[in-house]
């Protein structure tokens, strides 16, 4: 009869989830790391939204020369991602809404937060408190949007980061809805500084934006050669025949030239000459051209082309340069009736008709003249602009 007394060892290893010393592993099975192919794939995909990111970043990071390198790539599941961070953390939420809804975050050391919130806010000591977790978090709403805007090519379906949400926490209390992730490590330098920027994906949606399938594309790649020739493709097996000179004697089908050509008297006797074109008795006596051998054609008077200034008005275009012209932001729109501007205090939130970051509009003189997005220059507001208005009338209809 055997013992069936536990040892306080074995009770331990039972309680942490181990066999007990009887040869049982992990209930969760160990996963694989990205395949080549998958790795390869996100790097190309990922070095076409470096120069956005980039871009976003240094209009975020004023007086700093911003460089962002390609990130390394990871497949984790959430043990692994907590292995990767410190034990206090910034986490940046900016989950992706829409068609596909996926996990996605950002995280940084506390020490980097401070760092990169108070470059972005243009001071020297910066608190994570609400003022520089608002900073970052606008940091991850510039980058998610990006990010997008590359992604988005990827797919037909619409889908876009939501809220950013942003805490300093302890990594014990972060939770994923994704079994697996894929996590992206960026290099910000600006300067001489130096951040680690942990971004976290659902590894189902960006295999989906790559068409990589956790290391079947190679089959699949072998199985479309294939069946390449049923589906009008060239299979990889296929080697072009070599083609030798035309037998002696060789004549396409209904002989060549046709039977009848060229005609008898042409081309006219004597034809090319030296002296001018078209030579003498060229065409030949009789001949006209068949119906329909050449197009009709009409002569058309084009109208003058100047500069579109007198030589007077030019100089007087010069006269109105130091002429002082009102520029006005616009950020939205709204309408109220008198009742609710009347009831209006403060604290009152008014809702305008332009989505969150979406471009904000540049008039001069209440006309408009190009479109923006805002920014911030030391402690004053500014405005980027992206897109010059070519049809001010028609834009300010639309």
């Amino acid at each position: 009869m055997s013992d069936l007394t536990l040892s306080q060892d074995e009770i331990d290893a039972l309680l942490m989830g181990g066999g007990g010393g009887g040869g049982g592993g992990s209930s969760q099975p160990a996963q694989k790391g990205l395949s080549s192919s998958e790795e390869s794939a996100l790097k190309a995909m990922f070095k076409d939204a470096v120069p956005g990111l980039t871009n976003a970043l240094a209009g975020m990071i004023n007086g700093k020369k911003v460089t962002l390198n390609l990130p390394t790539f990871d497949l984790v599941d959430k043990d692994g991602l907590l292995d990767n961070l410190s034990q206090e953390v910034v986490e940046l939420r900016a989950d992706f809404t829409g068609d596909l809804n996926a996990d996605h975050a950002f995280y940084l050391d506390p020490e980097d937060a401070v760092q990169l919130a108070g470059a972005i806010m243009g001071q020297a000591e910066v608190e994570l408190n609400e003022t520089g977790i608002g900073a970052l978090e606008e940091m991850a709403s510039m980058l998610s949007g990006s990010l997008v805007t590359t992604l988005s090519r990827k797919t037909t379906q619409q889908f876009a980061p939501g809220p950013v949400g942003g805490q300093k926490t302890v990594k014990a209390t972060i939770s994923t809805s994704s079994e697996l992730l894929i996590t992206a490590t960026w290099t910000v330098m600006a300067d001489s500084d130096s951040y680690r920027l942990i971004e976290v994906f659902d590894a189902s949606f960006l295999r989906s934006m790559t068409g990589a399938g956790g290391g079947t594309s190679q089959q699949g790649n072998q199985s479309s050669q294939a069946g390449a020739s049923q589906q009008g493709g060239m299979p990889s097996s296929y080697q072009p025949q070599q083609f030798g000179a035309p037998q002696q004697g060789f004549q396409p089908q209904g002989g060549y030239p046709p039977q009848g050509f060229p005609q008898q008297g042409y081309p006219p006797q004597g034809y090319p000459q030296q002296g001018g074109y078209p030579p003498p008795g060229y065409p030949p006596q009789g001949y006209a051209p068949g119906p329909g051998m050449y197009p009709a054609v009409q002569g058309v008077q084009l109208p003058h082309l100047n500069s579109g200034y007198s030589p007077g008005e030019q100089g007087n275009i010069g006269l109105l340069m130091d002429v002082a012209m009102e520029v006005t932001v616009e950020l939205g729109r709204a309408k109220k009736q008198i009742k609710e501007i009347l009831s209006m205090g403060e604290g009152t939130i008014i809702a305008l008709d332009k989505l969150a970051g979406e471009a904000v509009d540049i008039l001069v003189n209440h006309k408009l003249i190009a479109k923006g997005e805002v920014v911030v220059i030391d402690e004053n507001f500014g405005v980027r602009v992206t897109e010059i208005v070519s049809n001010p009338d028609k834009a300010m209809d639309s």
